[in-house]
């Protein structure tokens, strides 16, 4: 994403290059956590996508 403003950016740097090597390992293993829980559990959902080789125009017609 490139809609962050450069200072801001650099304040998350230098907040973050604060923090000591502990503190950052242990973020990034709870975000990684965090991360590895959700894909798991989307990829298992039973939310299905739809096929895009079948084409159902009475749906998509009335988008346009």
């Amino acid at each position: 994403m490139n809609d962050t403003p450069q200072h801001i950016k650099e304040l998350q740097l230098k907040i973050w290059l604060s923090k000591s090597p502990a503190e950052r390992l242990k973020q990034f293993m709870e975000d990684n956590t965090s991360l590895f829980q959700f894909w798991n559990k989307a990829r298992t959902s039973d939310y299905k996508t739809p096929d895009p080789k079948v084409e159902n125009r009475s749906d998509s017609s009335s988008l346009y």
